[in-house]
């Protein structure tokens, strides 16, 4: 085998390597006869001469292929093997999503499929008095359900997806909504027909109790509304907002064309328990160029971002779909997933049903189809830190300088405030004797994995480091403006480090720059990017599969040694609520270095079977069985539950080369993943997104590949340019000032956890990815930039005495200092050190 640097000599009819190599012997005139030497000049002419006809037609051929022609579906089978072939079509790729430096546009809402006699009100009356009806109905069959025992797998899923109050009530009004669409249609004969859209957009719909809908803005308000409203002047009620609909990329796919989960447009989809098992089976080779902390603070920015609602009872009780009960089995919402009676672990426990409940109904005022909705905010504004509604906002207050809530342990240390709900799925009776509790933050998501509740805890303590800063600097200001300006300062953190740390991952650096999206660090004067026009609100598809990427990255086993020289590991789902080591003096440091010390999966269609077996396992102590739940099954239920278009539909609208058939498919898959996806899809328009998505292979320099980096970056593109409260504006009362904003630009992930770690000393500066030996060495934290943030650009003292900032700057490292040892030293590399005084 040869390659670039292997030195090459004729021999015979071949070439060997003749180490050590002296170059060819044609240009030395004492090593052979002027004969050889004639001869073996002609052999060199005529295979450069043959060498440039190969690359004449090869060129050729590149020519006829970028033009489209390989992608007709009429050949695959010469090309799909070779690995040159997959490069050249990658690159092409990758020219198509660099080329795309704006969002997608939309697909637009299909036209009410009805006649015009369904706009009379009347007809609408009677169909909302129908929907009323089904509620009412369904309210009935509820009182007579069982909710999930606690601490089931079941309970524990059911916790983690959890409805707020507020989303309860907007999801009768969307079932109630639903119904009444459902109830048009048939009295009306609407069937979808095969290929066809779906009811599309209908008239406006009529309830009896109206929302409220007024909304006071102010364009000119310095902060960010808790919910997200007013941040755009032609929108303010739902570009980006909390409790709306998801955003369609494009138009939903449900088997009636309103409401029932996607199916087969020719036979019947797989079950998604055997697409896990046949295509996303167990694999073990890990990507060494990143660590867990890739997927920790993906799962972080992701609760930010998306918080989709699911159906509950009516006081929030959760569903169990797979109970006895024929009541439950009725419940509308219900959509267990199927479990074949071969199944190689469900078998053992004689399980034919995991439980499964639909995404609440989303209202949207209109006749139409089924939609779902976001608790969360769609900007990247620490809303998992701070919460959504401005209720949950003043629960987590101290009303004390700006600062948070937060428990204090003995040994000074500060803690998430404490949950002391038994039956929030999390604590245990155990624990609760030992005193120690789950936590309170602004997501009810945090305790769902021990990595994860560092994490909030982590920036909790960063908003309080931010608040105190503040307060000492102007100790004039409110309790209310120094909160503010802290989560606003968090707030541009948590963006600067996702695009200049967490995105570049994703895309690659020269991708992420090519599409705008790395921060302008240097360049402060350049254009404001502000685009009234550009809806930020989260995408139905990138909440329910495309940034569902991270769960292919969690490995097995996560390596939660203490020293480098005795090797301790922990599987993935012992880690699943259960953030009770937090308690204990350096437990948030334990946390973290298991995080930035164990490498990720690769993103492929491979996934560990902690996620596929034993997610939310039970354990002894609940005393229930202990076999968990598939993750992955669960993905591709949700994706068909929210009526989201097979694979073909995505590449079509990122303007990629086409997967309508086999052959297609085989130019964007490898042979083995085709050959998996067509032993069980009848039709490439029958596979998943999810499943397509995952199957492709990266782009260069990248760890997604061209579907998915699509999806996500048109997604952060909104984000960027949608937001008028982005962090980089230029212009208007939101902005930062230059000296601010080139403060938060020295952020990093690894800068935050220095400080507000219990006593971390050293680290890589980039977490995210693994240590090299020629760069992302490891460093001292008191030299990384923007560890000790600079607040006096925050300062409206009139005249600061430069002493006094030194003086301000020196007894914030003291504090530090003072911190870390109150916490009987630190940890370097996972050892304990000591701490010069």
């Amino acid at each position: 085998m040869t390659d670039e640097t292997t030195p090459l000599t004729a021999s015979g009819s071949g070439y060997v390597a003749l180490p050590p190599y002296q170059g060819p012997t044609y240009v030395f005139p004492g090593g052979v006869s002027p004969r050889a030497r004639r001869s073996k000049l002609k052999q060199f002419q005529c295979c450069i001469a043959v060498t440039f006809v190969v690359i004449v037609f090869a060129a050729l051929g590149l020519a006829l292929w970028l033009s489209g022609s390989a992608y007709d579906g009429s050949s695959s089978d010469s090309n799909a093997d070779g690995p040159s072939f997959f490069f050249v079509r990658n690159e092409s790729e990758w020219e198509t999503l660099a080329g795309t430096k704006t969002p997608i546009p939309d697909e637009p809402e299909s036209v009410w499929a009805l006649r015009h006699e369904t706009l009379e009100p009347q007809a609408g009356a009677q169909a909302v008095s129908a929907g009323i009806k089904a509620l009412g109905d369904r309210e009935i069959l509820e009182e007579g359900l069982q909710p999930s025992a606690i601490n089931t797998p079941q309970f524990r899923h059911y916790r983690s997806l959890s409805t707020n109050p507020e989303a309860r009530k907007l999801a009768r009004r969307g079932y109630v909504e639903n119904q009444a669409t459902l109830d048009i249609a048939q009295r009306f004969n609407y069937s979808k027909q095969p290929g066809r859209s779906n009811i599309g957009r209908g008239p406006v719909i009529v309830l009896p109790d109206p929302m409220l809908l007024r909304l006071d803005c102010d364009f000119n308000e310095r902060y960010r509304r808790s919910t997200g409203v007013c941040n755009n002047k032609q929108h303010p009620r739902t570009y980006g907002a909390s409790m709306v609909p998801y955003r369609r990329m494009v138009a939903p796919d449900y088997a009636d064309g309103i409401a029932a989960p996607r199916a087969s447009h020719g036979g019947q989809l797989p079950p998604a328990r055997q697409v896990s098992l046949s295509i996303h089976r167990s694999s073990y080779e890990t990507d060494t160029n990143f660590t867990v902390m890739l997927a920790v603070f993906g799962q972080f920015l992701d609760h930010d971002i998306t918080a989709t609602s699911l159906t509950t009872a009516q006081e929030g009780e959760s569903i169990d779909c797979c109970a006895r009960s024929t009541l439950a089995q009725q419940h509308p919402a219900c959509y267990p997933v199927h479990i074949l009676a071969d199944d190689p672990y469900y078998k053992q426990y004689n399980l034919t049903c995991m439980n499964f409940v639909r995404s609440a109904p989303a209202p949207t005022g209109r006749f139409g189809p089924r939609q779902q909705f976001n608790q969360a905010t769609a900007f990247i504004d620490g809303s998992m830190v701070y919460g959504n509604l401005e209720q949950r906002q003043r629960q987590l207050r101290s009303y004390i300088n700006g600062t948070l809530r937060m428990f204090i342990t003995e040994d000074g240390r500060e803690l998430l405030p404490i949950s002391a709900n038994p039956e929030d799925g999390c604590n245990r009776v155990q624990m609760t004797r030992q005193g120690r509790y789950c936590f309170e933050c602004g997501d009810d998501r945090a305790n769902e994995n021990l990595l994860l509740t560092s994490m909030h805890l982590l920036w909790a303590r960063q908003h309080n480091y931010l608040a105190r800063g503040l307060h000492q600097l102007n100790p004039d200001w409110t309790d209310e403006r120094v909160y503010q300006e802290a989560r606003k300062i968090l707030g541009a953190q948590l963006a600067h480090i996702t695009y200049n740390e967490f995105l570049p991952v994703l895309f690659g650096r020269n991708l992420s720059e090519a599409k705008g999206l790395l921060p302008a660090r240097e360049q402060l004067d350049a254009p404001d990017t502000y685009d009234p026009l550009v809806d930020p609100s989260i995408a139905n598809c990138f909440a329910t599969a495309a940034f569902r990427f991270a769960h292919t990255l969690l490995p097995g086993l996560f390596n939660v040694s203490r020293d480098n020289s005795t090797p301790e590991a922990m599987e993935l789902h012992k880690m699943l609520f259960n953030p009770f080591s937090l308690w204990a003096p350096h437990g948030i440091d334990h946390a973290l270095l298991t995080a930035s010390n164990t490498p990720v999966l690769r993103v492929d269609r491979f996934f560990s079977l902690e996620i596929t077996q034993k997610l939310f396992e039970g354990t002894a102590e609940d005393r229930i069985p202990i076999c968990g739940l598939d993750l992955v099954s669960l993905n591709i239920q949700r994706g068909r539950d929210h009526g989201i278009p097979a694979y073909p539909v995505f590449r079509r609208h990122c303007r990629l080369p086409p997967v309508d058939t086999w052959e297609q498919m085989a130019l964007a898959v490898d042979n083995a993943t085709l050959e998996s996806i067509r032993q069980i899809y009848d039709s490439p328009q029958d596979v998943d997104v999810y499943t397509g998505a995952l199957s492709e292979p990266p782009l260069e320099g990248a760890i997604l590949g061209p579907l998915l980096s699509c999806l996500v970056s048109d997604q952060f593109m909104r984000l960027k340019l949608g937001d008028s409260h982005w962090y980089e504006r230029k212009v208007g009362p939101q902005k930062f000032s230059k000296p601010q904003l080139a403060e938060i630009y020295k952020t990093s992930l690894a800068a935050i956890i220095c400080r507000n770690s219990d006593g971390i000393q050293r680290v890589r500066q980039h977490l995210m990815e693994r240590h090299r030996a020629n760069g992302n060495r490891y460093v001292n934290c008191v030299d990384l930039e923007g560890f000790q943030f600079d607040f006096q650009p925050w300062s409206e003292a009139k005249a600061e005495p430069q002493l006094h900032r030194a003086g301000f700057s020196q007894a914030m490292t003291l504090v530090r200092l003072f911190t870390i040892n109150s916490t009987n030293g630190a940890l370097d590399h996972g050892n304990k050190a000591s701490v010069a005084n």
